[in-house]
């Protein structure tokens, strides 16, 4: 997830600082997102050699991912919720 930190070109600690903090944010969302929908929803379906076809993290990317399109999703109440976390966010 790291190893390509020089791309960023950034040389400054705090501002490095925030990149990483942001970036980690980001995936404890889509953690917490995948995890919740995993268990109640939809559960990810799992391969042949019984490992996840996704990870939770990328399954919750996913989620967010369907319900930010412009176009509402059948889940119209959580496309909401998001909707509006993103204008609080912005």
């Amino acid at each position: 997830m790291l190893s390509n930190l020089e791309a960023s070109h950034l040389r400054c600690r705090y501002k490095l600082r925030k990149l990483i903090t942001l970036v980690s944010l980001a995936y404890a969302l889509c953690l917490s997102v995948g995890t919740v929908v995993h268990a109640k929803r939809a559960p990810i379906k799992r391969k042949n050699h019984g490992y996840r076809a996704t990870s939770l993290s990328r399954h919750g990317l996913n989620i967010l991912r369907q319900l930010t399109r412009p176009v509402m999703s059948s889940h119209e109440p959580m496309a909401k919720l998001v909707d509006a976390l993103l204008r609080c966010i912005s």
